[in-house]
């Protein structure tokens, strides 16, 4: 009986020592896939990772967006809802280090579990509910800073050491959550950083470094490498020269070909960055071949990894998904589909992203349903049972909603529901040429089981040279164009006369 309490008693001390034991999972990147390991049943289990970014953490906030609108945990229940199982949080030093958010961005009525409590102490409570719906976290070391992207992860203020003992603090804290996979350990390394130099600006080498560093303590855990923009080594570099095929901050993994990163290979995950033109118009986004152009750019920029067996997890992509970035991500997507690489993170939850923009609007409550049906496609082709929320897309081909009488307009809609009712639609999905007479509301009601939602858009039609009616909102000329007439005749009078007197006390 001794010896048993013994064992329990041991048991429980190596539990609060080791992560991997608390957490009671293993994860490996096997042949381009991602496995969990139940480390008590030694079950096996591919698990896919369709995941957002949410940031704020990185910030002089130092608290992820949105919680000045709206509960924190009811944010995750809609990442959730919508189809997503995992979050990437971005942060910066300052945040780890125990600075509290700025206490206008939280409202504390929606969030009173928040109130006093440091960045740091919210991310764990983000990780923990994240863990009780069943969302996994990929931590992203985004700035040292928290006001700009360094190059390095090193700078003239912050050493390497002090980098690296931060990721080895977070594995120690987080390490016991079984829904935390892993390190993002740079974000986007950029300009000087390098890949194969073999000097202190070589992210490879570092990666290796931080890598043991952290799996010493979170075994359990699997350590994410983004590329650089460039390598810096001439014979891998001169491709992107001579065609003009630049990368993105973080795209870059040519290197890896010559150069992979000498950890053990079921615990590096190659997480490339990969942007359109709303983030910045690269020279082969004008090609007359575009977007038939792109496959080839991204096999030369990281795709071929997938055929040495590598496992890639896309680690932000994204875009505004109007114009030509539309026709990039479609086509980046079916790229992906093709590729058979399921595993993303989206950039990104946030409608503050200027360049991008997010998967809810402004509100944070409304959702761009267009950046979700392209989302949806990679996860429906990694999980064909997968059965995405009712939504409904109705657009226009113009930004106005005043016409005049007798133009004409195209409209395009979708929805995955079973349409009930709609004044023009018949078909889930379709786009029709109206010739406006006169103004009109377009409507679809859909239904997908117990949830219908409707869907409206107004289109004001005006003849020209119409009288105005009573109806009509008065302009303020138009209310009484002779009122209007004297007050400019006034107003001018009155800055002479103001001029006049100016004039003289300055002689």
């Amino acid at each position: 009986m001794k010896f048993l309490t013994f064992l329990l008693m041991l048991s429980v001390f190596l539990a609060l020592l080791s992560p991997v034991l608390a957490s009671s999972v293993y994860y490996e990147a096997i042949d381009g896939n991602i496995y969990k390991v139940n480390m008590t049943t030694g079950e096996r289990e591919r698990i896919y990772l369709f995941g957002v970014s949410w940031f704020g953490f990185e910030l002089k906030d130092h608290i992820v967006y949105g919680l000045n609108v709206r509960n924190w945990k009811d944010i995750l229940k809609d990442v959730k809802r919508l189809g997503f199982n995992a979050i990437r949080l971005p942060f910066c030093s300052e945040t780890i280090h125990g600075a509290m958010p700025n206490p206008n961005m939280i409202n504390y009525d929606l969030n009173p579990d928040l109130r006093n409590l440091t960045g740091l102490e919210i991310m764990e409570k983000i990780i923990q509910e994240a863990n009780r719906l069943g969302i996994y976290v990929l931590l992203d070391y985004h700035r040292i800073g928290c006001t700009e992207i360094e190059p390095l992860w090193y700078t003239d203020n912050y050493s390497e050491e002090q980098y690296i003992q931060d990721w080895v603090f977070l594995a120690k804290k987080f390490g016991r959550y079984p829904n935390v996979i892993g390190a993002d350990i740079k974000n986007e390394p950029h300009d000087e950083a390098s890949w194969g130099t073999g000097d202190n600006t070589d992210f490879r080498l570092f990666a290796e470094r931080v890598g043991k560093a952290i799996l010493k303590v979170a075994p359990h855990w699997l350590i994410f490498v983004e590329g650089t923009q460039y390598t810096h080594v001439p014979e891998i570099d001169r491709v992107m020269k001579e065609k003009g095929w630049w990368t993105f901050w973080g795209e870059n993994l040519m290197g890896v070909k010559y150069y992979p990163i000498r950890l053990p290979r079921d615990k590096v995950v190659y997480s490339p960055h990969v942007y359109g033109p709303s983030v910045y118009n690269m020279p082969y986004f004008d090609s007359p071949d575009f977007p038939k152009n792109m496959p080839q750019i991204w096999e030369t920029h990281f795709g071929y990894l997938t055929s040495l067996n590598y496992t890639l997890v896309i680690g932000e992509w994204g875009g505004k998904y109007t114009g030509k970035d539309k026709v990039w991500q479609d086509a980046f997507s079916d790229w992906l589909i093709k590729k058979g690489i399921y595993n993303f993170f989206y950039w990104c939850l946030n409608p503050e992203s200027g360049d991008t923009g997010g998967i809810f609007l402004d509100d944070w409550k409304t959702v761009n349903w267009e950046k979700m049906r392209v989302i949806y496609r990679i996860i429906k082709a990694a999980r064909p049972n997968f059965n995405e929320p009712l939504f409904i897309i109705l657009k226009k081909n113009t930004s106005g909603q005043v016409f005049d009488k007798g133009e004409k307009v195209t409209i395009y809609w979708y929805t995955n529901g079973e349409i009930i009712d709609s004044n023009f639609a018949k078909s889930n999905e379709g786009e029709i040429i109206l010739t406006l007479n006169e103004s009109i509301n377009l409507y679809i009601v859909a239904k997908k089981g117990n949830e219908t939602m409707r869907k409206d858009l107004y289109l004001s039609v005006i003849e020209p040279n119409t009288p105005i009616t009573t109806t009509s909102r008065p302009t303020i000329s138009e209310r009484n164009p002779k009122i209007f007439t004297m007050l400019l005749v006034s107003l001018g009078i009155l800055s002479f006369v103001v001029f006049l007197v100016l004039k003289k006390k300055l002689v």
